[in-house]
């Protein structure tokens, strides 16, 4: 294999997050976070990860919230 063929990772890597980076800005906008959350992709080894756990497991505050369910009341059984 010629040695004209072979690419840095760290070269793909960032490739990779620059194609990824316009897709999640436009995400981010859409759930109403700030679309500047995006470049957590550029942080190496683990920016994709922070930026699937931001939109997993945070609020999107364009959503509504729902309605708590009431309590239930406990009963006291007369003695």
């Amino acid at each position: 294999m010629p040695e004209t063929l072979v690419i840095d990772p760290g070269l793909g890597m960032l490739l990779f997050d620059l194609l990824a980076l316009w897709p999640l800005i436009r995400i981010f906008r859409r759930t109403g976070l700030s679309p500047w959350l995006a470049l957590l992709v550029f942080v190496p080894v683990i920016g994709l990860l922070l930026v699937i756990l931001v939109l997993g497991l945070g609020r999107w505050p364009l959503l509504p919230r729902l309605p708590r369910p009431p309590r239930k009341t406990r009963r006291v059984v007369p003695s």
